[in-house]
Order: structure tokens, then C-alpha cells, then sequence
């Protein structure tokens, strides 16, 4: 879960960019919705789901008027999405009219760059040698 303050830019970004294929989108309420969140009673929110890049990610908003909750509910520490050809991502995420916090860069053979969403939470693009797909793979060589 990502927690985000305006539902509709995140949007623009998850699906926008990022091709979130949405699966639900609801709105939230009640005391197990409290709960869940270690807060006050009276929270409200949207939540919507989706996939991206094969993986569920559900974005969560609680809108301008939220009562704060005991932990941080905006942000994540980063999303790492594998992509095949990152000089092209690198090229699609500019035209989409996002700034990346930095060039492709390398670390041990590996490929990346970061870039933020609309609140700030660091979507990393890695790009993995030979035909590795995720870090699994890189390491231990492909499944069998």
C-alpha cells in the first residue's frame, strides 16, 4: 500500500505512467477501518487497486481532512518495477512529462534511475543483466 494525499493526481501517475490496470476502487469507513490504521474514530477513505508490472498495489488516500493516525500513512520507502530497456523508460518518463531525480546510472552490473510520484514516494526502474528479471534471478540464476 502507497498512502497518498490526492487520489485522482496519484492516478494520473500510477495509471498514467505507470500503467496501473485498476482493479477495485472503493471508498472506506467504519471502526475495522480505524483500526487498521491506529487512529481516531471517523476515518474515510478511497482505496483503489491495481496491477502494475504483475504486482497488486493498492493506493490509499484519507483526503485533506484526515485525522492523524498513529503511524504515517502517506509514502513508502520506493517501488522497484524491472523493466527490459531502461534508456527507453528513462525516455517515455520524460515525455510523460516527469522529471527523474537522475540519469541511468550503475551499481555491480546493474542499471537504474528513480523517480518520484506526486507525493514523493521513489519509484525505482531497474534494469538487470543478461536475461535477469528480478534480483532472484541475478543471484541465483533463472528459475527452473
Amino acid at each position: 500500500m502507497v498512502g497518498v494525499t490526492d487520489m485522482d493526481r496519484a492516478l494520473e501517475f500510477y495509471r498514467g505512467l505507470l500503467g496501473m490496470d485498476v482493479l477495485f476502487d472503493q471508498t472506506m469507513g467504519g471502526e475495522p477501518f480505524d483500526h487498521a490504521l491506529g487512529g481516531t474514530a471517523g476515518n474515510q477513505g478511497r482505496v483503489v487497486g491495481g496491477l502494475v508490472g504483475g504486482v497488486v498495489l493498492e493506493l490509499l488516500s484519507l483526503g485533506v481532512e484526515a485525522r492523524p493516525a498513529r503511524k504515517s500513512i502517506v509514502g513508502n520507502q520506493n517501488i522497484s518495477l524491472s523493466v527490459t530497456d531502461l534508456d527507453d523508460t528513462y525516455r517515455r518518463v520524460q515525455e510523460a512529462g516527469y522529471q527523474p531525480d537522475q540519469a541511468p546510472f550503475e551499481i555491480a552490473g546493474v542499471r537504474m534511475f528513480f523517480v518520484k510520484d506526486p507525493d514523493g514516494t521513489a519509484v525505482e526502474f531497474i534494469e538487470f543483466a543478461g536475461t535477469a528479471r528480478t534480483s532472484e534471478e541475478l543471484h541465483r540464476g533463472p528459475a527452473h
